[in-house]
């Protein structure tokens, strides 16, 4: 049965990728077409160099997946004689690992300090990747285009883990990591019920003060932050969990169990997601806030002037009734008078 489902699915990606290249010379074909209508002649060249050009764009992550060396696999199971011999030889793996050139991986007992060293580095890029992915998720709020990079994001997040390594595992195997991955991620293990408002709000509560009632009038604009902000936490939580368990796998040195990997997993990206909120939400917010209370500002002085203006052109029209009716008034006193001399 197993063998039947691998045929079918090889069947099917060698369909995919078969009307992939047919549309995308259909595609080039057109393109020399058109370019050869304006310039004659040049259709040949510009068919076969656009060809050339996107099988270079296709075969340069090939080219970069095959410079990167092979891992060593754990052994599934604890035997003695099998477990020597994956350490063994993935302390000549790490040996070429050119992170690790200050050391000199002479016994396995340094293999943890190089993996910890390694992983060090593999924590930088899990939180810059999840900060990247809470404020663009945060602010942008596009459904379909969020989702596109969301998911970009953390499928170049497991391969950057594995180049850390310096790891080029056989097309099998990288597919085994994105299967432990993926299948350790829809195994959500309760995570519907985290509720990333409570982290956002506190947040939004301590720079905009409408949460606390002191301007009503900005109430939906806090409301809107904080389900912006709890939007992207989500989003970074995810890309933070699919890293770390991402991590476990590289660098384990037993098989892992994924029931473990997976509270682990939730158990710190929850820690660091907290964290990166406070850090990029806080910038978020405050920019938000100052935007706001400018325009406020704004608004009010504008309101002020205009208050101003009205009331100097009110006092003109003013003084200017009450000369007109002096002057007529002394005009009349002037009559009688010249009335009563006469």
């Amino acid at each position: 049965m197993t063998k039947v489902i691998s045929r079918i699915f090889i069947a099917v990606s060698f369909a995919v990728i078969g009307y992939f290249f047919l549309s995308l010379v259909s595609a080039i074909s057109q393109v020399a077409d058109f370019v050869d209508r304006a310039y004659p002649g040049t259709a040949i060249w510009v068919f076969w160099g656009l060809v050339l050009f996107f099988f270079g764009l296709l075969l340069t992550p090939v080219y970069f997946y095959f410079r990167l060396p092979k891992v060593p696999i754990p052994p599934a199971d604890e035997d003695p004689a099998a477990t020597e011999s994956f350490l063994r030889a993935l302390r000549e793996h790490l040996k070429g690992n050119p992170r690790l050139s200050d050391m000199e991986l002479a016994s396995n007992e340094e293999i943890p300090l190089a993996l910890s060293k390694l992983g060090n580095e593999a924590d930088i890029v899990i939180k810059r990747t999840a900060s990247a992915v809470f404020v663009s998720t945060a602010v942008m709020q596009n459904g379909r285009l969020d989702g596109l990079f969301v998911l970009v994001s953390q499928l170049r997040l497991v391969w950057r883990i594995a180049s850390i390594y310096h790891g080029r595992p056989l097309p099998r195997q990288m597919l085994h990591l994105y299967g432990n991955v993926g299948a350790n991620v829809l195994i959500a293990d309760n995570i519907q019920e985290i509720d990333f408002t409570e982290i956002a709000t506190p947040i939004v509560a301590s720079i905009f003060p409408s949460i606390k009632g002191s301007i009503p009038g900005l109430q939906g604009v806090s409301t809107l932050l904080v389900n912006s902000l709890s939007n992207g936490a989500a989003n970074a939580f995810i890309t933070l969990r699919i890293g770390l368990i991402a991590k476990t796998y590289c660098a384990a040195l037993s098989t892992p169990m994924e029931s473990s990997v997976r509270k682990s997993s939730t158990v710190e990206a929850l820690v660091l997601v907290a964290g990166i909120v406070k850090e990029q939400g806080g910038r978020i917010v405050e920019k938000s806030w100052q935007m706001v209370r400018d325009t406020f500002v704004d608004a009010t002085e504008a309101t002020v002037q205009g208050v101003k203006g009205a009331l100097r052109k009110t006092a003109d029209a003013t003084a200017g009734t009450a000369k007109t009716v002096g002057d007529s008034f002394g005009s009349g006193i002037r009559s009688i008078k010249d009335m009563i001399t006469k």
